[in-house]
């Protein structure tokens, strides 16, 4: 039997362990199961109940991917929000697998935040300034597999690991000395990128990077030596601003030995990181210079009321309808450019919860959905995800010669393998999106 291959005229994701990932559309959903428990209620923009969020993002924005952040303690954090712990992570990525879409866990390696500023060592290692680098890594690296092989023992396999959340200027700093909790730091002044040179006094800059190349590549070590070894392997900051500065890190990290990683993952918030033109330049950079890594953008939002009045980028209006816009320009932006995927950080955003059950310490006016109302904030904005990486047009059908057999492998838009008896609808073939017609 013939079937018709649709050339697509953007790249796909690539392959790994033998699976095939397409483009990856969707978002960090963390909070979604402590929305669930507090009773609280999602709505349609015309005010229709919302059964189910997971699966209402998969068929309705088309999302095929979700990331979850992993704290190690959460509970020794007053912060609310702070609730994603391995038996909250497990429940929640069986969930996602089950409906058919792609896990991105996001390992913090802390037990709160991780981010630009805060990157501390979990309480319960013991760990300080003082403790080896060596035997921080071992422990990463042990950390790492054993959450990975608890996650896929119970049905939850990633298929996106990332190491380390935002970790532009290092990771694990010292938690239990004072005034020199960052100690272990470093900066990516784009002035100065000779990384091994003493420019102004920094010597230090090179210790601290090679420090943080020596855990990331534990953690990455860790994944390879789990139950989830091919996982693709996401290496997160958010210098998405300023191309020197990510390139920088980059650089730095290969040239202190860090290369088994497969996605240059950023953070991209227009009004902390600047227009669309700084985010194309970045990624343009880092692409010229890593041409085998892929690129995603692992983090993006914009808010749809209050937005800080200070921001370095106003393009669009802090409104419902802006927050459709920004998204609109943004996946166009990204269409033009070589990324991979996109992911909106914390679309769940609903309120606060109840007083019984908590759910945030307060409202960031970025979610997609109205704190007050509980609606959907716009149509449009689901719209917008559903244009990411999606043909300007589509060639002429030609003939292909794949044949029926149990050697065909065909895999689905998600990334797993279909069923043996295909039915007739889209899958990836070959490294290309077929069409499988009626009566195959």
């Amino acid at each position: 039997m013939i079937l018709a291959s649709v050339l697509l005229s953007s790249p796909l994701g690539g392959v790994r362990g033998g699976i095939l990932f397409a483009q990856t559309i969707g978002g960090d959903l963390s909070l979604l199961p402590a929305y669930e428990i507090a009773g609280q209620q999602f709505y349609t923009e015309d005010g229709k109940v919302i059964p189910d969020l997971l699966t209402f993002m998969r068929d309705e924005a088309g999302w095929n991917a979700v990331r979850v952040r992993l704290m190690v303690d959460p509970s020794l954090d007053a912060d609310v929000s702070t609730q994603q712990d391995i038996e909250y992570v497990t429940a929640f990525g069986k969930r996602i697998k089950d409906a058919g879409m792609l896990f991105l866990l996001d390992i913090f390696y802390s037990d709160t935040w991780t981010d630009p500023s805060q990157q501390w060592i979990p309480t319960s290692w013991g760990f300080d300034k003082r403790t080896a680098v060596e035997s921080l890594a071992s422990k990463v690296k042990t950390y790492t597999t054993e959450s990975l092989n608890a996650l896929s023992e119970a049905g939850a396999k990633p298929d996106f690991v990332q190491i380390g959340n935002e970790v532009s200027y290092g990771m694990l700093w010292d938690n239990l000395s004072g005034k020199d909790q960052k100690t272990n730091a470093f900066w990516l002044d784009p002035k100065w990128n000779t990384y091994d040179e003493n420019v102004s006094g920094k010597t230090s800059q090179k210790k601290n990077a090679d420090r943080t190349a020596i855990l990331l590549k534990a953690a990455s070590e860790g994944v390879r030596a789990s139950e989830a070894a091919d996982a693709k392997i996401v290496l997160h900051i958010e210098r998405s601003g300023v191309a020197a500065e990510a390139l920088n890190f980059y650089t730095w990290m290969d040239k202190a030995g860090l290369h088994d990683f497969d996605i240059i993952g950023l953070s991209y918030y227009p009004f902390w990181h600047g227009n669309l033109a700084a985010l194309s330049a970045t990624v343009q950079s880092l692409h010229e210079a890593f041409p085998s890594k892929e690129i995603q953008v692992v983090e993006t939002a914009w808010n749809y009321q209050w937005g800080p009045s200070d921001a370095v980028c106003q393009d669009w209006p802090f409104t419902k309808a802006g927050q459709a816009q920004f998204l609109k320009d943004l996946v166009s932006t990204l269409n033009a450019l070589p990324v991979t995927g996109i992911y909106y950080w914390c679309p769940e955003e609903n309120g606060n919860g109840t007083s019984a059950h908590p759910v945030m310490g307060s409202w960031l006016n970025r979610g997609l959905w109205d704190n007050s109302t509980h609606r959907l904030n716009s149509r449009d904005a689901l719209e917008a995800f559903r244009d990411f990486r999606q043909p300007t047009g589509i060639a002429s059908p030609r003939s292909s010669g794949i044949e029926k057999g149990c050697n065909a492998r065909y895999y689905q838009l998600t990334g797993q393998i279909a069923p043996s008896h295909v039915h007739s609808g889209i899958y990836i073939y070959n490294s290309k999106k077929i069409v499988v017609p009626k009566g195959y």
